[in-house]
């Protein structure tokens, strides 16, 4: 396992850096807006941004600034050193600071710890910060998948074996099998439903349903569908339709079940459904790159793009076609990995800012493989969504200056 820095060297440092009129115009130019769906270019990830900034939306948007509610007695975790840790406890605290770039990580050690998706309030809808996240048996929490504003996830992302949400682009993700080993890739998502010898191909899990599409809905969701009255929804358990609702949306989710949610031209591919009719509902997540079998996987969590891959660094960002706001110029980043041994890495680098100015993908695959020992990472959310909390502290500072209110996160816990 890589030896350990000495950690907090960081108290009364981290946020003192004076803003050079050089830091100050590469900050301006790379505040770009993090969204993993816009349309991608054909720019190259090192190529410089538009002489005019790009306008941050997420000032525009009042969602993403929303102040955090807090139970009673709860404050809002504090940028500190994190404690100590010792060798063990089989965890690591690790910083990098040269270059005007500063980034942290905490390796675990897979014997002793597993990893664990949480969802923002328990449901897809709606979103939370990373530290409303961090359970208190939770010993690290990183900001996870790309999302909605409405807090729908926007990947192939899967908890406790049911699917949470579905992409239609080919991305990376990481999976976890039951014993706590890991599966890192690109990977597509194809999901099918099998009655009266009918076979319809669905357009997602737990997202929107627009005109003409197939939707399913599971217990992740939220309480009800939220669609409206022009389509039908048929009501599953069991491996059986109980109930149907033509012409009438937004109807309960069964915790145990699922719906299967028609508009339009694909209502019509269950005219003739009836109560008491048999469905089967059939998911293949595939691994792209023709590896290990991602349906083995009890959790995934897709974002990306790949950034070490074998030992190598190896970014994906044209190859999964994420947009420039993501693949070009330096921002701040998150990241999940593993070491040669297995070990779990959670990283992120700050960005934006006079501590640190962020990274390129390049960049960043860089300092993941040759200071954080990573032989497999995939990039995460980033931009005013990175954030990692360990042991309670909230280890950097996101670049909103306060915690955004984000889909989900992925913890470590002891096992």
């Amino acid at each position: 396992m890589i030896k350990k820095f000495l950690a907090l060297i960081i108290a009364g440092m981290f946020f003192l850096a004076p803003l050079s009129s050089a830091q100050a115009e590469e900050e301006q130019e790379t505040n770009l807006v993090d969204n993993p769906f816009s349309e991608p270019t054909t720019t190259t990830e090192e190529s410089p941004a538009d002489d005019k900034p790009a306008e941050d939306t997420h000032n525009l948007d009042p969602e993403y600034y929303d102040p955090p509610t807090y139970g009673p007695g709860e404050k809002p975790p504090q940028t500190v050193a994190p404690p100590p840790v010792e060798e063990v406890e089989g965890l690591e605290f690790l910083m990098y600071n040269q270059n005007g770039v500063m980034a942290f990580a905490i390796i675990a050690d897979h014997e002793k710890y597993q990893l664990r998706p949480v969802l923002a309030r328990g449901q897809v809808l709606g979103r939370a910060t990373v530290s409303q996240m961090n359970a208190p048996d939770a010993i690290a929490t990183i900001n996870a998948s790309y999302f909605a504003p409405n807090g729908v996830i926007l990947g192939n992302t899967k908890i406790d074996g049911l699917t949470v949400g579905t992409t239609y682009f080919i991305r990376s993700a990481i999976g976890i099998r039951a014993d706590g080993s890991t599966i890192f890739a690109r990977q597509s998502y194809h999901g099918v439903l099998q009655f009266n010898g009918e076979e319809v191909v669905i357009n997602g899990v737990n997202c929107e349903r627009n005109s003409d599409s197939v939707v399913v809905y599971n217990g992740w969701y939220g309480a009800t569908t939220g669609t409206n009255n022009f389509g039908v929804e048929l009501v599953v358990q069991d491996g059986v339709v109980v109930n149907i609702f033509r012409d009438k949306g937004n109807n309960y989710i069964p915790p145990d079940g699922f719906i299967v949610s028609a508009h339009g031209t694909a209502a019509e591919n269950f005219k003739d459904v009836y109560v008491g009719d048999k469905i089967t509902f059939e998911e293949d997540y595939v691994n792209v790159e023709h590896g290990d079998d991602f349906n083995e996987a009890i959790h995934i969590i897709g974002a990306g793009p790949t950034l070490v891959k074998d030992g190598e660094i190896y970014v994906t960002a044209d190859a999964e076609q994420f947009p420039p706001d993501i693949r070009v110029g330096r921002a701040p980043r998150s990241a999940v990995g593993i070491t040669q041994y297995g070990d779990y890495i959670f990283a992120v680098v700050d960005g934006r800012q006079a501590h640190s100015k962020g990274c390129t993908l390049t960049e960043w695959a860089r300092i993941l493989k040759n200071n954080f020992g990573a032989i497999e990472a995939i990039n995460l959310d980033g931009g005013g969504s990175t954030e990692l909390i360990f042991k309670g502290s909230l280890v950097n500072k996101p670049s909103d200056g306060r915690e955004r209110l984000v889909g989900d996160a992925l913890t470590i816990i002891k096992k």
